[in-house]
């Protein structure tokens, strides 16, 4: 949403943006030629992979350019070993960077064999093949329940477990296959995307890290400094709406008392409805019809 981003973030104004998934570098490079020549770009990426290709892609701006080969969940942590002070602009864009789908060694998709892997930082040691092969039965419901909202997690989990005793999933088209003949295809969607989504979101941990991300940006930001967040899926926005919305709260009532408690709001919110792609973009993106963009600017 190259267009959305840039009249929110209101760029020509900026001094410093993070951009905390750089993937490929296509939204910075987009942000960097509307910023002013002596802004500066803090650029999160945990693929040690996509960040050598985003870097030559940017080789134009590197004197702009601050690389962190880190999670967006140590935003603080990264940015006090600069001497920035504050930032004004943050993006988040949540989706999978499109090597990361294409790219069968990542395990990320089921349309093509690999290894059921999922992990955006190789060091890591924790893989989708893991979670499959180890965690418990109960546990993988949780999972699927929770991070897929898969209806049929029971059913699933417990094929799963039935399963591996007799040998164990190592790759993704051994995993969607089985889902496949357990649930049926229905339509275009395939019956194991839920249960793929779960799965990447516990061997990342995201959403955990996008909620610690969001709060030390919002601390981050200068006044008048834009946070924008693009998420592709309901788990994310729904995180991001009420992030938002809680820190726009200026009161509070508690709970079964009669007192109301003053707050002190951090954000405005510049979207009151989230910006979703046009036709124009779905037709050449096909990939960007679940995205929505939420920005909140702060107080």
């Amino acid at each position: 949403m190259p267009e959305e981003i840039l009249s929110n973030l209101e760029l020509g104004k900026k001094r410093v943006v993070v951009d905390c998934t750089l993937g490929l570098g296509g939204h910075a490079k987009m942000m960097l030629e509307k910023m002013p020549k002596s802004g500066k770009l803090i650029a999160f990426e945990l693929d040690s992979e996509n960040l050598k290709k985003a870097k030559q892609k940017l080789r134009a701006f590197k004197d702009q350019v601050t690389f962190i080969n880190a999670n967006f969940s140590t935003l603080t942590e990264q940015l006090s070993k600069t001497r920035l002070k504050g930032v004004d602009a943050v993006l988040f864009d949540l989706g999978l960077s499109s090597v990361h789908v294409d790219d069968p060694e990542k395990g990320f998709s089921f349309m093509s064999e690999g290894p059921l892997d999922m992990r955006f930082d190789r060091k890591q040691v924790l893989t989708a093949a893991e979670v499959v092969n180890k965690y418990s039965e109960k546990t993988l419901i949780s999972i699927f329940k929770e991070y897929g909202e898969e209806k049929k997690a029971r059913k699933i989990a417990l094929e799963i477990v039935r399963i591996r005793k007799r040998k164990p999933f190592k790759t993704t088209s051994q995993l969607a296959d089985m889902i496949e003949k357990l649930l049926g295809r229905q339509g275009r969607i395939h019956p194991a995307t839920r249960v793929f989504q779960a799965l990447r979101i516990e061997v990342n941990d995201e959403l955990e890290n996008l909620r610690s991300a969001l709060g030390q940006a919002v601390e981050l930001l200068r006044p008048k400094g834009r946070i924008a967040v693009i998420s592709y899926h309901s788990l994310e926005d729904r995180i991001v709406k009420r992030f938002f919305r809680e820190l726009c709260l200026d009161y509070v009532n508690e709970p079964g008392e009669m007192t109301t408690t003053k707050l002190e709001p951090k954000l405005k919110i510049i979207t009151r409805k989230p910006l979703v792609p046009g036709e124009k973009e779905l037709r050449e993106n096909p990939r960007s019809r679940s995205a929505k963009l939420r920005v909140a600017e702060r107080l």
